[in-house]
């Protein structure tokens, strides 16, 4: 990292950065999903710059998401509102064949904005709007890594774009020698708006080679291969301000395929899933305070799973309804009312959501909410049989009742801020537990645990070309009898003590600097080799010629620190990573 800063200094010394760029019309920085990496990046490489959100990479190959100290089952996404599932197994929660150059900073829901959302919480996208713009990238690195991408959009007229998108990159040895990784994608997006109405349809097709040597508990000795496919097709539309009065919809059809193969073993499994979801949410008008906001979803799940691991041939169904009644005054606002979720096979469950804010001074606000969740166990944990993981089909629907209640204000224009304590009680918890050194991990019902946190956030935005982020975490999990084994894989395997840190930076027009940090002391863990210490870090600086706006040249900088810390026990962690990249918009 210290040659880029080298190099920057060498271009102000030349006089390449010419003195009116140190004037104060300097252009604001613009946050979006792709803010802090390249605009071919993937989903999970967006989301490690999300304060609240962490992310447990194997690779860079597959991506765990946990929200508030949730395990990787506990947390997924979504796309305008429309929740993705995968039936096989949330490791693939963090899928979506979109790059990043196309979709919106995230949110990170939880509570009562987490309706029809995965268990825990959900990080949300959204489509940015279809400008035109044309855009081609072409990078290379450290790890033999090197990735080309285009995206091209047009605006057939006023109120209708239409864009195609495409990619790929590859690697060798992320992690382990033999684990090279490739990744292509395509597809389109056609959009429609009109004063406050908008219509996205998009379809795209991702496909993943990579080596899984040493991933989802199976020892490094032996060789693993897996290839996925993900195919979306989305339709959504959208009337009104989600702050406000809205209407909004959409349809997907999701198909994906993971094969994965333990060759040494002649151990090979084929999945396929499908999900077919549908949604509709909205508030209505306001009337003498009152206003109802509502949501109703549903998905039908169908997998076909065969080989040495299948999981069987099985189709369910799930629906939920949301009503939740608002009443607002001068300074209090009011939410009260119920969940009810259905599923194929099982007795309806009604689930009560309430919360409250009140105003206690011009830029400060106090809040608290209780909501409860439910989540079916994915069919690798029901099912599986390999020779590191084995399944469990006497496993139960697992449930969580959520409460919270906080600070939040808004003290300048420069400033927000953000101070919580939640409390988080799941019966029929799923972990991956190792009942001594030698055996298998297996799914297991760990049964009821208590999470006890504190989460709190600060945005300073002292000009329009800064933007920075802080964020801590504090988790507590408690769960009766202690002992549940030798090691835990995942639900008992987390962060006790988690800070982040992000900044985007424009000090001249020219250049654009940004980093994220974050460090966490990690519960311990008998299978965990490395520091219960790990400090994560990435940096990303961006040059684009003033006589050449066209044209920006991308330094990149991941584990800057080149930290060994094992965010899955026993599992080698990926190296320092290098790369420069060119893109051209026009």
């Amino acid at each position: 990292m210290k040659t880029i800063f080298i190099a920057t200094a060498a271009l102000f010394t030349a006089g390449i950065l010419r003195a009116e760029e140190f004037s104060t019309n300097i252009a604001p920085v613009v946050v979006t999903a792709a803010a802090q990496t390249a605009g071919n990046a993937a989903i999970h490489e967006v989301l490690r710059a999300e304060p609240g959100v962490v992310l447990n990479s194997q690779g860079g190959s597959q991506n765990d998401l946990s929200i508030r100290g949730s395990s990787f089952s506990g947390a997924g996404l979504s796309l305008g509102g429309m929740t993705l599932r995968n039936p096989q197994t949330e490791h693939f929660n963090a899928e979506l064949p979109v790059p990043a150059a196309m979709l919106s900073r995230p949110s990170v829901l939880t509570g009562l904005a987490n309706q029809g959302g995965h268990l825990t919480g959900t990080a949300n996208f959204d489509l940015l709007p279809i400008t035109g713009k044309k855009k081609i990238e072409t990078g290379f690195g450290s790890d033999h890594r090197d990735w080309q991408s285009a995206l091209m959009q047009h605006l057939l007229t006023k109120e209708l774009g239409l864009g195609v998108f495409a990619g790929r990159e590859s690697a060798e040895g992320v992690d382990y020698k033999d684990n090279d990784y490739d990744r292509d994608y395509a597809g389109g997006h056609m959009q429609y708006r009109k004063d406050d109405v908008r219509v996205d349809f998009l379809a795209a097709h991702q496909e993943k080679k990579f080596g899984a040597r040493g991933y989802y508990g199976v020892t490094d000795t032996i060789p693993a291969n897996e290839k996925t496919e993900d195919t979306l097709a989305y339709l959504a539309a959208r009337k009104g301000d989600l702050n406000a009065d809205y209407l909004r919809g959409g349809f997907s059809w999701h198909e994906f395929h993971d094969n994965y193969e333990l060759p040494t073993l002649d151990y090979r499994n084929q999945h396929r899933s499908q999900v077919s979801s549908a949604f509709f949410d909205g508030r209505t008008l306001e009337v003498n305070g009152w206003a109802l906001g509502w949501r109703t979803d549903a998905d039908e799940e169908r997998i076909d799973s065969d080989g040495t691991g299948g999981l069987g041939h099985h189709h369910r169904t799930h629906g939920g309804v949301s009503l939740l009644p608002q009443w607002q005054g001068d300074r209090l606002r009011v939410t009260a009312g119920a969940r009810s979720e259905f599923f194929t096979g099982e007795s309806p469950y009604y689930l009560p959501q309430a919360g409250a804010e009140y105003l206690l001074a011009d830029n400060l606000t106090a809040f608290a909410s209780y909501t409860e969740t439910v989540r079916l166990p994915s069919y690798t944990e029901l099912n599986y049989n390999s020779p590191a993981s084995l399944g469990n089909s006497g496993l139960q629907p697992q449930t969580e009742q959520q409460s919270e209640a906080g600070f939040k204000g808004l003290p300048s224009e420069h400033t927000d801020w953000k101070i919580a304590a939640f409390h988080r009680r799941s019966q029929n918890t799923v972990d991956w537990i190792k009942a001594n050194s030698a055996a298998r991990w297996t799914a297991t019902n760990i049964g009821e645990m208590d999470v006890y946190g504190t989460e709190t956030r600060l945005g300073w935005y002292p000009a329009q070309n800064v933007e920075m982020q802080f964020a801590y975490t504090w988790i507590y999990k408690d769960r009766q009898p202690e002992d549940f084994g030798y090691a835990s894989r995942y639900a008992l395997d987390y962060p006790e003590h988690l800070v982040q840190a992000s900044l985007l930076w424009r000090p001249v027009k020219p250049v654009e600097i940004g980093t994220v940090q974050a460090l966490r002391w990690q519960t311990e863990n008998a299978v965990r080799s490395s520091s219960d210490f790990g400090a994560d870090s990435s940096f990303v600086v961006r040059f684009t010629p003033p006589k050449a706006d066209y044209a920006t040249l991308s330094l990149l900088l991941n584990n800057a620190w080149d930290d060994d810390f094992q965010t899955f026990p026993g599992q080698c962690s990926p190296e320092r990573f290098a790369g420069v990249s060119l893109t051209l918009i026009w």
